[in-house]
């Protein structure tokens, strides 16, 4: 991933910060959304370091947690053939961490055929989910549209 990283100057939370910042310039970040990759399945972990990064987040954008939730997607489900759905236990636990964040499920998400990733369709069902998550985080009643 060095060369990934290196298109964010090697600092990604960095520019993360910088076009957040350029965000609040005009607009309110009303959440945070977070999927996980595949690199660190299996780490219990997970949660703390997550809540690390929030925090920080946090700090640096000078928002408050009870007006921020954290939405965080599974990863392509056993029953789809997930090669790391062992990790969806693992993001489970994130609410026990930080208290407003909140897990998308990836259940029915049809996945293409390396088990990774989902098929386009996948990622407009969990896309939805993550939308339905955070109109209700802020009072809407809308229901899951297949």
């Amino acid at each position: 991933m060095s060369d990934m990283i290196k298109e964010y100057n090697g600092n990604p939370y960095a520019r993360l910060i910088e076009i957040a910042k350029l965000a609040q310039k005009d607009g309110v970040i009303k959440g945070i959304l977070l999927h996980q990759g595949e690199p660190n399945t299996g780490d219990t972990l997970w949660p703390q370091k997550v809540k690390r990064v929030y925090d920080n987040l946090l700090k640096d954008l000078a928002l408050k947690a009870e007006a921020v939730p954290l939405l965080a997607g599974e990863l392509v489900s056993a029953g789809e053939g997930g090669k790391c759905a062992s990790m969806n236990s693992i993001i489970a636990k994130l609410p026990q961490v930080i208290k407003i964040a909140q897990v998308v499920s990836s259940a029915g998400c049809t996945a293409v055929a390396d088990g990774l990733h989902f098929t386009a369709a996948g990622y407009r069902k969990l896309g939805n989910r993550y939308a339905i998550a955070m109109l209700s985080l802020l009072g809407y009643k809308i229901n899951e549209v297949e």
